[in-house]
């Protein structure tokens, strides 16, 4: 079901009123990060990664654009 226009304005009011909540919720989280933590456990996440998953020639954004052009003419 496709939402009505009221609904959308409804979204767009509560999405504007609970705003500035969700800007204090995220400033609090950035200053009390612990970033020495995050950049350690990121790289040894990214370190597991180099070693366990082989390189790959592409991104797969060419494929992903080959598979929706397909899907288009199919439409």
């Amino acid at each position: 079901m496709v939402p009505s226009r009221e609904q959308y304005r409804e979204y767009v009011r509560t999405w504007a009123a609970n705003g500035p909540l969700l800007q204090e919720i995220r400033d609090r989280e950035i200053r009390e990060a612990d970033t020495p933590s995050s950049i350690r456990t990121f790289e040894s996440a990214f370190r597991i990664a180099l070693r366990d998953l082989p390189a790959r020639n592409s991104s797969g954004l060419v494929e992903w654009q080959d598979y929706m052009a397909r899907w288009r003419r199919r439409g």
